[in-house]
């Protein structure tokens, strides 16, 4: 319906400011077409943690968020999408967008811009993966057990905690 602008995209996650980022990411209400893969891989390039409510992103994230996204959504067309099942397309070629890959599934390996670890939680009941350095919870320090912000669910409380 809108041009994709990142006006529109602003407009569209600031109708759920109180929510966190990749639930919001998640609700093809507000931003169709993104899916768990392009969340994750999305908000690991704009060093956002998945559970950061909306309205706490600065709009310079925000832009680095929106820029991310369609870099990441022109890949991922670009090399047939990110089926790694049984679906092929119609000439019978599977996608490989889950080659390129940087933190969706990489849980275990070291994160490609700090070499910590990667980790898989749930967030939005989604799996995951995240750089819990890049992506600190509203950029708190690493030794600061628990945030302002005390999520829903009990693996977001977990994950907060943790981080």
């Amino acid at each position: 319906e809108d041009e994709f602008t990142y006006l529109v995209f602003v407009s569209r996650l600031h109708r759920r400011k109180n929510s966190a980022i990749k639930a919001v990411l998640l609700d093809q209400t507000v931003l169709a077409g993104i899916g768990n893969i392009y969340a994750d891989e999305s908000l690991w390039g704009a060093k956002i943690h998945p559970l950061a409510k909306v309205g706490d992103i600065s709009q310079a994230k925000l832009k680095k968020l929106y820029e991310e996204i369609r870099y990441v959504l022109n890949l991922s067309i670009e090399k047939g999408g990110s089926t790694d099942r049984n679906y092929v397309n119609a000439e019978g070629k599977k996608g490989s967008y889950i080659d390129f890959a940087r933190v969706f599934r990489k849980e275990g390996t070291p994160c490609q811009r700090c070499g910590t670890t990667i980790i898989k939680t749930r967030v939005a009941s989604r799996g995951t993966h995240l750089c819990m350095v890049c992506q600190r919870y509203n950029n708190l320090p690493l030794n600061q057990s628990r945030p302002d912000y005390l999520p829903h669910s009990t693996d977001e409380r977990k994950l907060v905690q943790n981080s």
